[in-house]
């Protein structure tokens, strides 16, 4: 691969997973379960083989049937607490997780041997803002040696104790609110207030976690620190993110009191913005406590409170406009993905990062070869990103599309970009193949809902 010998930075920036904090258990073995029934077990790796090919629906019936031939066996019943978890049925998940943790036998019921399932468990608790029970799951997770990944763990569990006996994302405010853009490209700027500082400038990026701040800034405002792990971004770069809560945060007429944050050295994306000051990035986690629409098209973030009230509004709305509805699956915390398709490979998972800047696509070179999309490495050019500095080439992607069928929304001739040692999301760290990475520019003439309570994208 030829590589560009004069590189210079440009003003883009894609936060490429920003916490990803699953991978860590992961690489904890489970080796709960006694030998399972021929019959399950055949029925167990069809379900793994779908599963790893992110057909969560096939996989699930299958863990499904294999769970009527072998009710007690832990694997299947972790991973269909998994799959219970993605599709946000956290009472579901909750009691497979917990079964799976009764069905193991005494023998492997030892830390860390178990660490793994009481991981995922605080997950559940995680995604209910439960933070006191996924702080104690954690900390049983770590045990009594935060080695390796577990030191990893060890970070969340520090900071999920901040909030024992206190109620985090506290909402104060109206119905709902409208954030106009500062500007809209290459990503989307509006002003935010955290501690009641004065008004500062935060990106929207749904490759971000919880809300993320500028380290230094962090600390002038009061911002409580209590843990770090290390994060992943563009390029394979790696930084420490530290783990903290803030007192509030004001967006339009809304304010959040108590919430979790993230800190990074975001003063760098200025860069990115003609050199105006940019202290922070509202992630995922925050969308999802709303039903949140970021409005490329009109240049405005709305957000509504989740009320059985606002969501009846929203399917009569639907009904009588032209709009594509899109299942997701959350993974962990706040990795949204959807079935979409590049050029002419058959439909694959790809992860909504909308942080992309200017760009709509992104993939690892193998799967770009596949599409037929060629990577000139020779005008490649060092771009930021959360981690530092990676080497960036620019694509073309003929067709895009998101969502099946009569639900497809079709893009052609969407920039992109090629990333050198691209994310590990991107490279099969979930457990499932994922197929790329769609993002800002794909989702440009568009207003994008997301619906963490229906677990759809509406796209109008």
């Amino acid at each position: 691969m030829k590589k560009s010998k004069t590189i210079k930075k440009s003003l883009l920036f894609g936060v490429l997973g920003v916490c990803v904090v699953c991978v860590a258990a992961a690489a904890i073995l489970f080796l709960g379960g006694e030998d399972m029934d021929p019959s399950a077990k055949m029925q167990f790796d069809a379900a793994n083989a779908a599963f790893l090919e992110g057909d969560f629906p096939k996989a699930e019936a299958a863990y499904a049937q294999a769970n009527r031939l072998a009710p007690q066996d832990p694997q299947i019943l972790r991973q269909l607490g998994n799959l219970a978890l993605y599709s946000n049925r956290v009472q579901e998940a909750e009691r497979f997780f917990q079964e799976a943790l009764r069905a193991v036998p005494w023998y492997t019921n030892v830390w860390p041997l178990t660490s793994d399932l009481k991981y995922r468990l605080s997950m559940v608790y995680y995604r209910q803002d439960r933070f006191a029970e996924a702080a104690s799951l954690m900390k049983q997770a770590v045990g009594p040696f935060a080695l390796g990944p577990l030191k990893e763990l060890q970070g969340i569990q520090k900071q999920m104790e901040l909030f024992v006996g206190e109620q985090p994302y506290r909402i104060e405010g109206p119905d709902e609110t409208r954030v106009d853009f500062l500007q809209t490209d290459p990503l989307p700027l509006i002003k935010v207030s955290c501690n009641g500082s004065e008004t500062v400038n935060f990106i929207i990026d749904t490759g971000g976690a919880e809300v993320i701040l500028d380290r230094e800034w962090a600390q002038e405002i009061g911002a409580e620190i209590a843990g770090s792990l290390t994060g992943t971004y563009a390029g394979g770069k790696k930084a420490e993110t530290g783990l903290g809560r803030i007192a509030s945060l004001q967006l339009g007429g809304f304010t959040v009191r108590n919430l979790p944050i993230h800190t990074l050295d975001v003063a760098s994306m200025s860069q990115v913005f003609d050199g105006t000051e940019i202290h922070g990035i509202i992630g995922t986690r925050f969308l999802m406590h709303f039903l949140s629409t970021i409005d490329y098209a009109h240049g405005a973030l709305i957000l509504r409170r989740a009320s059985p009230e606002n969501l009846n509004r929203l399917e009569e709305s639907l009904a009588a406009a032209d709009a594509k509805i899109i299942p997701f699956w959350l993974i962990d915390l706040h990795v949204i993905v959807a079935r979409g398709s590049v050029n002419n490979l058959p439909s694959s998972l790809f992860f909504v990062d909308t942080g992309l800047a200017g760009k709509g696509f992104t993939a690892p070179e193998d799967v770009l070869q596949k599409a037929g999309i060629t990577v000139d490495w020779s005008e490649g050019r060092q771009e930021i990103g959360g981690g530092g500095s990676a080497l960036f080439a620019d694509i073309l992607v003929e067709r895009l599309t998101l969502g099946v069928g009569k639900n497809q929304v079709v893009a052609t001739d969407v920039p992109g970009s090629a990333i050198e040692n691209s994310t590990n999301i991107l490279r099969g760290s979930l457990g499932f193949h994922i197929g790329g990475l769609i993002s800002h520019q794909f989702f440009r003439p568009y207003a994008l809902t997301f619906d963490f309570t229906g677990m759809r994208l509406i796209v109008q």
